[in-house]
């Protein structure tokens, strides 16, 4: 996976997602972190 071929708001997705699970102390990047990222994200993909 070549993280430079995300676009700009995927790769603040991913980002974020990867906070959230640090911030829970999760070993991993779960589903429910990116959809929580994604959610968060202004202008992004998911309609407000």
């Amino acid at each position: 996976m070549n993280f430079n071929k995300f676009t700009q708001k995927a790769q603040e997705a991913v980002v974020n997602a990867q906070n959230l699970a640090e911030e829970r102390q999760h070993s991993q990047i779960e589903p429910l972190h990116l959809l929580a990222a994604l959610l968060q994200q202004e202008n992004g993909v998911v309609p407000q």
